[in-house]
């Protein structure tokens, strides 16, 4: 899987932004603070900042990660909010700073709403840097008829206990039509 360049992102982070001021059932975006983020509220590991949002100027609370050895951020969104019928992309939205150190990859897992689980690793370390960049964590679609379980399930895991991870801010997660809606 490709990650999504800072443009790109930006018009996904857009269309998913619009789509809930719009109360549209079109997209979703969930910010850093909607996520689960282990260690999240230590102070040791992580900081909560304000940064300035490039699609409406807008403050918009971040993650910067301080340091951990286990780097674990889940995410969850009913997907009954979405338009049935049409098939999604969801990515992890966030920028890695010059200090980025990562040792291996991550692994990307999503469930869908159909319990159909997808996975795949990505190396941080080749991703651009100081720039939105969207690290697409896999499809899913939403069936005309429902599902029994209407959550979709994200998650990244870089958790090799022996390396401190650095160098990365969590903006949030987008979740938009890989057609357009």
């Amino acid at each position: 899987m490709a990650q999504v360049q800072r443009d790109n992102i930006v018009s996904l982070w857009t269309q998913g932004f619009q789509a809930v001021k719009d109360k549209s059932s079109c997209a979703a975006v969930l910010t850093a603070k909607e996520l689960s983020i282990v260690w999240g509220s230590d102070c040791r590991y992580w900081k909560w900042v304000s940064k300035t949002s490039p699609i409406n100027c807008e403050a918009l609370d971040v993650a910067e990660l301080i340091k951990v050895c286990c780097l674990q951020i889940d995410g969850k969104y009913n997907a009954s909010n979405l338009t049935k019928g049409v098939k999604y992309g969801v990515y992890f939205v966030m920028e890695l700073s010059d200090n980025l150190c990562m040792n291996g990859p991550v692994t990307l897992k999503l469930t869908s709403p159909n319990g159909s689980t997808v996975e795949h690793k990505e190396d941080l370390q080749t991703k651009p840097r100081n720039t939105w960049v969207g690290l697409k964590v896999g499809e899913f679609d939403i069936p005309a008829c429902g599902c029994s379980d209407n959550t979709v399930k994200f998650s990244m895991n870089g958790c090799d206990e022996t390396t401190w991870k650095t160098g990365l801010t969590v903006i949030g997660a987008a979740i938009v039509p890989v057609n357009i809606c």
